[in-house]
């Protein structure tokens, strides 16, 4: 009973979240760095936990959602790279965040749950070597290069892990085509006393073909449903060869 909930509830938030933004009943409201949202929970990134198990990976399929849309991107030497090149054929986990966000359920979360992926990985040759995370800031006038590359570092960079790339963007003009391929809504303050930018969370799962396969807001937000899906990605990939 308990696979069959987790089976209909997987469906539903594919659905929905592949549908139009904004829209459905698993859609995260819109929160900035300091608005009511921000208060209106009491758990922290590390105490968040989904409410029913994970699916037992390989026990189901991941529908193809569309292309994982390219673009230009800075790394943290300010190296400017191609987003399907920094992908490599490998798992994706791709977050947007900007580096001021405080709202709890926002841009930190995200980043809590990309390091409990991060820690994981440490003890899966496999995981380490096929997935990769990325962390990408859509505030490029303040998140630079070097604010990225302090942003969410491991606080164990030598343990054998995942990849993490955490990237910019050299202008918000070479953002924007990456934002609206990806379907990630963020609006800008009228002014520097309006407070935080406004944006809805997501985190992407790419497979090595750079497709789409998921996308989680803040009601599937967990690493280890994320996990699980994960390595049915890998499963599936396996049966490829």
């Amino acid at each position: 009973m308990r696979t069959q909930i987790a089976r209909i509830l997987l469906a539903m938030m594919v659905a929905t979240l592949a549908g139009a933004p904004g829209s459905g009943a698993w859609a995260h409201p819109e929160h900035g760095s300091s608005g009511a949202a921000g208060a209106a929970t009491t758990q922290t990134p590390a105490e968040r936990r989904i409410e029913f198990a994970a699916l037992v990976p390989g026990t189901y399929e991941l529908p193809v959602i569309k292309p994982a849309p390219d673009g230009n991107v800075l790394d943290t030497t300010g190296t400017s790279r191609r987003l399907h090149r920094l992908m490599a054929g490998k798992v994706v986990v791709l977050s947007f965040v900007y580096t001021q966000c405080s709202d709890a359920r926002g841009c930190p979360l995200a980043t809590a749950v990309l390091h409990q992926i991060h820690r994981a990985t440490a003890s899966d040759p496999v995981l380490a070597e096929r997935l990769k995370l990325m962390t990408l800031s859509f505030d490029p006038a303040h998140d630079t290069p070097a604010v990225m590359a302090r942003y969410g570092r491991p606080s164990e960079p030598a343990m054998r892990a995942s990849e993490w790339d955490r990237l910019t963007t050299t202008s918000e003009r070479a953002l924007a085509p990456i934002l609206a391929g990806y379907g990630q809504l963020v609006a800008r303050p009228a002014s520097t006393q309006a407070g935080g930018l406004t944006h809805r969370l997501r985190v992407y799962l790419i497979d090595p073909q750079r497709r789409i396969r998921n996308i989680y807001g803040l009601d599937f937000l967990d690493p280890e449903l994320l996990l699980a899906d994960v390595r049915t990605l890998l499963l599936e990939e396996r049966g490829r060869r």
